[in-house]
């Protein structure tokens, strides 16, 4: 009981102690956190204290009271550089909204050390400690980037400070967001990296496949390159350390200068190669080897040098490399080397990313989307046109080899017609590769439907074929009732199995050429009916709405009653009406449906007479109403 005593006294020192700073010193931006609010950088609104030491506590901190001991730096995405300094932020947040649940978001994954203060008036202090440097699972959230939750009443009041050090480039692009849109900025980063890393890996094996076929050194050197690059960029982008060693952040905080380090020297070998240094510019290909080393020591110096020394080396000759390869490529096209042409455009664009990221981490231009996303903007333009500067170089090999026919035995050419066979070949399985992958991407892998992506690429085309064929098209939305109630109560197994058999019950239903069952998302389905009208598909609503009733669903010792809910829409296309009309007509009946108690479907009035009866205990069952829940509803 003393020490509990003690240890509030204590909590309460330290808040006065921090406030009283506060009053003598520079003051922050008070940021208001209102009802409109959703996300903002908040780094414009912080004032900077640079820690050279290294050892300044937060009571220290905020008690220094002189304000030239503070920067008032003004900028959304603070950069700072390469430093050996700690570098301390504070504001102050006031919650003038009903929101509670906040976020605060550091969103620079390679810091090495980021600790979090928040100081309330009445004394407490939380502290929240992340960083490369500290393993993945102690992170507030499970995110690449560091995000720290945040609860604040309405009309509450905090001091916040944020400290951030390390051996790399220190950047703090402190922001507040809301949950949700914390949870937006995710998927479409999500996204956006998903299509980078898939286009990638597309991109390496396509060569892979290519250097299998051919055995051809450029193509080694270059799948080398990719896959070295592609590491970079998973380290960099910290989703390495979030998928792949996230209980290693020793090995996390030196992957970057080491697959830097890799992915330099395999650019200038390829490079080297590629544009025939050592036939076409003996001397130039002597700088480039002493390049390629350079590179290559990088990796051993990470582990025998302090980190700022090898990440500093790397990146400097990063930014050197593409500088040389333009001088270099510029000089082979003034000799006539055909390739070079290609070459140059793909290093164009490279360098500009190149440059943006260096410039970026050095802290000479700001932080956006331009400088964040540079490096995988003009490397995906890179590996394209060097993709196809390598087509362009089997192209003018193949030609060459056509005129060495001509003039040599047939034993050559036979030789040569072997090696065109396999390219055929493995271009061919390529094609078919994609074909079946394409196929696979239109289906969904929980229930066998079709996805979002089957109904994104050809609806437009059903509704365009209706349209002119001037015949009714109709959709319906269905909902599996209650289905959330299912997972909390049984697990998630349980929840996919019932969407399994859901599905099931569809799929026997809809059976008619040209008829489409797809998994909208969720628990929710979506069946496309062209040629049919309301009537038609008001049968087809009731049978599987009693075909899901009728189910026996059991799981374990249990049996889980299911029903579905369904909105119904049905329209002759016209030029001016869009698909995605017909489709938010389904929706909004069946968000009908469920509120008039679900296990129904809700469709036009005109229909409902027509729908299918079904015998119940010796007797038939009437036509429904409109609004009039099922008779077998149990819910």
């Amino acid at each position: 009981m003393a020490w509990a005593t003690v240890h509030r006294f204590l909590i309460r020192l330290l808040a006065l102690t921090l406030l009283s700073g506060l009053a003598t010193g520079v003051l922050a931006d008070t940021i208001t956190l209102n009802d409109r609010f959703s996300s903002d950088a908040i780094g414009r609104h912080l004032r900077v204290l640079e820690d050279r030491s290294g050892r300044m506590g937060l009571q220290e901190v905020a008690a220094t009271t002189q304000s030239s001991h503070w920067e008032d730096r003004r900028s959304e995405n603070l950069n700072f550089g390469y430093s050996k300094s700690a570098l301390w932020l504070h504001g102050e947040l006031l919650n003038q909204s009903q929101q509670t649940d906040w976020l605060l978001g550091m969103r620079y994954p390679l810091l090495d050390y980021v600790d979090i203060y928040v100081v309330w008036p009445d004394g407490r202090v939380q502290h929240h400690a992340s960083g490369d440097r500290r393993p993945f699972n102690t992170r507030d959230l499970d995110d690449r980037n560091f995000y720290f939750k945040l609860k604040l009443q309405p009309g509450e009041r905090v001091q916040l400070y944020a400290r951030i050090a390390g051996q790399g480039s220190l950047q703090a692009p402190l922001e507040i967001t809301t949950p949700r849109a914390y949870a937006q900025q995710s998927r479409q980063e999500q996204l956006l990296l998903g299509i980078y890393s898939g286009a990638l890996l597309a991109m390496l094996l396509y060569n892979l496949l290519l250097c299998i076929s051919l055995r051809d050194k450029a193509y080694v050197d270059y799948v080398i390159y990719i896959g070295a690059f592609g590491m970079t960029q998973l380290t960099l982008s910290g989703l390495a350390f979030e998928h792949l060693w996230p209980n290693h952040p020793n090995w996390g905080n030196e992957a970057a200068p080491v697959f830097m380090g890799l992915t330099g020297w395999s650019l200038v070998l390829f490079s080297r190669q590629f544009l025939g240094l050592d036939k076409h510019w003996p001397r130039a290909d002597l700088a480039m080897r002493v390049l390629q080393w350079l590179f290559l020591a990088a990796v051993p110096e990470t582990y025998v040098l302090p980190y700022g020394i090898p990440i500093k080396i790397v990146t400097l000759a990063t930014v050197v490399t593409p500088v040389l390869l333009l001088v270099i490529t510029i000089g082979l096209l003034r000799k006539g080397v055909r390739q070079a042409s290609y070459f140059l455009a793909a290093f164009t664009v490279l360098l500009l990313g190149v440059l943006l990221t260096a410039l970026h981490m050095f802290g000479i231009v700001q932080r956006n989307f331009l400088t964040e996303y540079s490096m995988q903007i003009g490397s995906m333009l890179e590996f394209s046109l060097l993709s196809f500067a390598l087509a362009h170089r089997v192209k003018l090999a193949r030609e060459e080899n056509e005129r060495l026919q001509q003039a040599h035995a047939a034993e050559l050419e036979a030789r040569v017609l072997a090696r065109t066979q396999q390219l055929d070949k493995a271009m061919s399985e390529l094609t078919q590769a994609n074909e079946r992958l394409h196929t696979l991407t239109e289906q969904d892998a929980l229930t066998g439907l079709k996805n979002r992506m089957f109904l994104s690429e050809r609806m437009p085309e059903m509704w365009r074929q209706a349209q002119r064929w001037h015949t009714p098209i109709s959709v319906l939305m269905i909902d599996v009732d209650y289905f959330k109630q299912v997972n909390d109560r049984h697990g998630h197994l349980a929840g996919d199995e019932a969407l399994k058999q859901v599905a099931n019950v569809i799929a026997h239903t809809v059976q008619r050429p040209g008829d489409h069952a797809v998994r909208y998302g969720g628990e929710e389905f979506l069946v496309i009916l062209p040629q049919t009208n309301t009537v038609g598909a008001a049968h087809i609503a009731e049978t599987i709405r009693l075909g899901v009733q009728s189910l026996v669903f059991r799981w374990g010792e249990q049996q889980i009653p299911l029903t579905v809910s369904i909105g119904l829409a049905s329209v002759v296309p016209t030029v001016d009406l869009p698909p995605q009309a017909l489709l938010n007509a389904a929706d909004r009946l069946l968000y009908q449906a469920k509120q008039e108690g679900r296990n129904r479907c809700a469709l036009i009035p005109e229909a409902l007479a027509t729908l299918p009866r079904k015998a119940k205990s010796g007797s038939a069952d009437k036509p429904l109403k409109p609004g009039q829940p099922s008779p077998a509803s149990s819910e």
